[in-house]
């Protein structure tokens, strides 16, 4: 049993934030190609909007591509910051799970309390090393709760290394 102090944070993996930044632009494109597809149509056949917008539709199309532009811009930096903002630590026998950039959230939980540790891995998780770890928790008496560490890059090492600090679950 290693039980010394291991601060090296545990992140969610490279591979869920690449997978959830392309869905991110590939889906606001897709939805600019069809707005943008309809006005460029209206525009060629010259055809007639409502409150005599197609008059202005080159202009529509700069703004909204702006728009768009932006809206991407913000979700990225959303999604890059929550990913940076969140880790796990194994320090003392407990496991700290730390949320946030600005503003640090912190939950402690005592490794002696665990019942079972859970690894949930689907198709695309096995292939790209990443995957859920499900940690039921009663401290002593009856209380029962349940810690999701979601999208963790390799857990089956983060499971061994909690495994290690833990007093019941070998």
């Amino acid at each position: 049993m290693n039980k010394e102090t291991n601060t090296e944070p545990i992140r969610a993996s490279v591979a869920t934030l690449a997978i959830a930044l392309i869905s991110l632009l590939i889906f606001t494109d897709v939805i600019y190609s069809i707005i943008n597809f309809f006005l460029m149509k209206v525009y060629f056949l010259q055809g007639v909007l409502p409150f005599d917008t197609h008059r202005y539709i080159i202009f529509i199309l700069a703004m909204l591509h702006i728009g768009k532009s932006i809206f991407q811009v913000i979700f990225v930096l959303k999604f890059v910051m929550k990913w940076i903002g969140s880790s796990y630590f194994i320090v003392d026998s407990r496991l700290v799970k730390r949320d946030g950039i600005m503003s640090i959230v912190e939950k402690t939980f005592d490794l002696d309390n665990i019942r079972s540790i859970t690894i949930n891995q689907g198709i695309l998780g096995k292939l790209l090393h990443y995957g859920d770890i499900v940690i039921e928790i009663s401290a002593p008496g009856v209380y029962l709760d349940q810690i999701l560490l979601s999208n963790l890059a390799d857990p089956k090492k983060f499971e061994q290394k909690i495994r290690g600090h833990c007093k019941f679950v070998q």
